[in-house]
């Protein structure tokens, strides 16, 4: 009758230690989720160029010029791109552009980026944000001997590769 009491004892007793869910618990831990991707972009000024002016004769017309020329803007607009975009955060590839609008006095009164393309706005807002920062006065173009609004184009290729580093 003890062993029959023990044994029964012993079976009841596993299967209420069973239940125990401190093992499993243990078991579950919360690791928290860390980014593990890196993005790299290279990118190369194609250059700044003058849009063509209809408006005025080609034989009377002087093209917009940036203090220093274009090796300068090209220069600086490199360094603000530098200072002023986590290029971390991007992934971008191919052809961008930023056109200006430069007035008759030299300022730039106006920017666009593109192309447009999915998820671009917060990097086309971050092109332009650098570009404006470049904010020496323009010789502005001249038709004729007088000063004319006129636009130039900044041509910049984007190149990125992304890539995941917890496999490192």
């Amino acid at each position: 009758m003890r062993s029959l009491l023990l044994s029964l004892s012993l079976i009841i007793g596993s299967f209420a230690f069973a239940q125990n869910n401190d093992v499993e618990d243990m078991m579950n831990i919360d690791i928290p989720m860390n980014d593990s991707s890196l993005s790299s972009v290279a990118y190369n000024v194609r250059g700044i160029y003058q849009l063509k002016d209809n408006a005025c004769d080609p034989a009377n017309f002087k093209s917009l010029r940036y203090p220093g020329g274009a090796d300068a803007y090209i220069k600086e607009i490199k360094e603000k791109l530098a200072q002023n975009v986590n290029w971390k955060t991007y992934v971008i590839n191919g052809l961008f552009f930023v056109k200006m609008d430069i007035t008759k006095d030299g300022v730039l009164s106006k920017l666009e980026a593109g192309p447009k393309v999915t998820n671009s706005e917060p990097f086309l807002n971050d092109l332009k944000e650098a570009a404006k920062k470049v904010n020496k006065t323009w010789t502005p173009a001249k038709c004729s001997g007088n000063p004319i609004d006129s636009q130039a184009m900044l041509k910049i290729d984007f190149s990125s590769m992304a890539y995941d580093s917890s496999f490192n």
